[in-house]
């Protein structure tokens, strides 16, 4: 059954084009998702996801973005990404996308709804930056257990990048529908319709 997308919980998977999906939240300019199932892909020569021959910055917005819209990548809204280091650092400042892995703080922000992933994969937070101790090659990410690891950025890992949708777009929703009512309410709403 196809509905907004805006009427779906966090947490839940949806189909979006086809594609299994995670609601993660509702903003005011749209709704973000992230794939459920990992894709594998080396970060870049290094931590800066920002560099324009990143690789997985490259593929997530580019052949990843077209497979996955079916040719519609206008439907993804471009969104700003925080590219703040595990350290503080700023250097790297944000980048616009419209597709990317999910930072330290959406990391934590999304933790209770978020399943551990099945192999370790890239967050797109940076473990440092060149002006702090020289580093450009560490990456922050997640670990199948559900611990926070560095890996080195040439390194091919997994990845369940999100995006935003319009809040309005339909999807798929397999759910029941009286999924969100108790026994006892439908009961009685069967009962009132005998009663007539």
């Amino acid at each position: 059954m196809k509905t907004p997308v805006s009427r779906i919980v966090p947490g839940k998977v949806i189909l979006y084009r086809g594609e299994p999906c995670i609601v993660l939240e509702h903003r005011k300019e749209g709704t973000l998702l992230a794939v459920a199932e990992q894709i594998e892909q080396s970060f870049g020569k290094t931590n800066n996801f920002k560099d324009e021959d990143n690789a997985l910055r490259v593929h997530l917005n580019g052949a990843f973005l077209d497979s996955i819209t079916q040719g519609h990548p206008e439907e993804v809204i471009t969104r700003t990404v925080d590219l703040t280091a595990l350290n503080g650092s700023k250097e790297y400042g944000t980048v616009e996308c419209k597709v990317a892995p999910l930072t330290l703080d959406e990391l934590r922000k999304y933790h209770g709804i978020l399943p551990n992933p099945e192999s370790w994969e890239w967050s797109v937070t940076p473990w440092s930056t060149p002006c702090v101790d020289d580093d450009h090659v560490w990456v922050l990410g997640l670990l199948s257990d559900g611990y926070l690891g560095n890996h080195y950025c040439s390194g091919t890992r997994g990845s369940r990048p999100a995006f935003l949708i319009p809040s309005d777009f339909a999807v798929e929703d397999d759910s029941n529908p009286l999924e969100g009512y108790s026994n006892r309410e439908l009961i009685e709403e069967l009962f009132r319709r005998v009663d007539k």
